[in-house]
């Protein structure tokens, strides 16, 4: 008689987990968890944004133990860190996130409650009387459980290691990776994503994942072109395919690559307090403005104070947003890797700047 592994699949709100903790009901430290990195805030704001917006995550595996008194308890074999992140969220550990209202399924009636919520804490989320349908759908979101029924230690690890181990199929990059390995412009991919003023400012990128590289490839490919390209993975094979082997370009955009740096460096934003600087549609449309100007011989004094303002009033929560104030939002909310919408960010900033749209690269 064939013999499978006893589980179940049922479901939980977030309440009812809650109250569950409260009781001490699960158990975060069993024996064959292997030892794992904590999460950094901003991942866990990102899982709480997911649970307010109801997109599906991942299920949650525990191992029920039953005590002689009828008392049960659980093993939590796969999802501490999510269920970890959401007990932070409801003891005032985390924030939402901050761009919490930057997402293309939001509509114009919903996005002004999202920006009254995103940025803070549960407990001032809570306060806030409008507010009421987002605390209500934190609660009642629902978790998917797989209960999985054995005794033996040995097996439930497998589990574990199942879940874990790294057998999760290649992202794009990765493909990428394993193929221009040992090509000139996999190096120099490479070698720019080590760049100071880059590395300190990819906390939302998932660097093991080898999203920084494929970041920065997009970069490298608009100095490369000298024209904006749609970010599918298409197009980024077909711009690794075609710059492999071109060494003289390579070097060639590898110094106007570091002269867009030291231009956006020089800009001195306050990288530090607003992290939202640091998002890759914003960090992308800072680099497209440098290339502009440096392209065109267009100072830093001449842009400086106009872009420090432009970002000072699109993240304050009392604009209104019109004008070039507008169009960037409207191409910041959706399809923010196309050619289009990059194009459309980086005029309205120009605009910002008074100049002249005339002027071409």
């Amino acid at each position: 008689m064939a013999k499978f592994f006893e589980r179940n699949s049922t479901k939980l709100t977030i309440s009812e987990f809650y109250d569950n903790y409260s009781l001490k009901k699960y158990n975060f430290k069993a024996s064959y968890q292997r030892k794992s990195n904590v999460w950094v805030e901003d991942k866990k704001s990102f899982l709480i944004d997911s649970i307010l917006k109801n997109y599906p995550i991942p299920a949650i595996f525990m191992r029920p133990i039953v005590d002689e008194n009828g008392k049960t308890k659980y093993d939590i074999v796969d999802g501490k860190q999510r269920l970890q992140a959401i007990i932070n969220f409801i003891e005032g550990k985390i924030p939402l996130t901050m761009y919490f209202a930057e997402d293309r399924f939001l509509d114009e009636e919903s996005r002004q409650l999202a920006e009254n919520v995103a940025g803070k804490k549960f407990e001032d989320i809570k306060k806030e009387k409008e507010s009421g349908e987002y605390v209500k759908q934190f609660w009642t979101y629902t978790l998917q459980i797989e209960y999985l029924y054995e005794d033996d230690l040995d097996l439930v690890s497998s589990v574990f290691d199942r879940l874990n181990r790294n057998g999760e199929p290649l992202n794009p990059q990765e493909l990428r990776n394993a193929k221009f390995s040992t090509t000139p412009l996999l190096k120099l991919v490479k070698k720019l994503s080590e760049t100071s003023f880059l590395k300190d400012k990819r906390e939302r990128l998932k660097i093991e994942r080898m999203e920084d590289e494929e970041f920065v490839s997009e970069l490298l490919f608009l100095v490369l072109n000298k024209k904006m390209l749609d970010s599918t993975p298409a197009t980024l094979d077909e711009q690794y395919e075609r710059y492999k082997n071109e060494i003289v370009l390579l070097n060639e955009g590898e110094k106007e690559f570091e002269e867009i740096i030291k231009f956006m460096d020089s800009l001195e934003l306050d990288y530090e307090n607003n992290r939202r600087l640091c998002w890759t549609t914003h960090l992308y449309t800072l680099f497209s403005l440098c290339w502009y100007c440096v392209n065109n011989n267009i100072r830093v004094e001449r842009v400086k104070d106009s872009v420090a303002n432009f970002y000072s009033e699109y993240f304050s929560k009392n604009t209104e947003y019109m004008g070039y104030l507008k169009e960037y939002k409207d191409a910041a909310s959706s399809r923010t890797r196309s050619a289009s919408q990059k194009n459309n960010r980086m005029n309205a900033l120009l605009k910002c700047c008074n100049i002249d749209l005339v002027e071409k690269v």
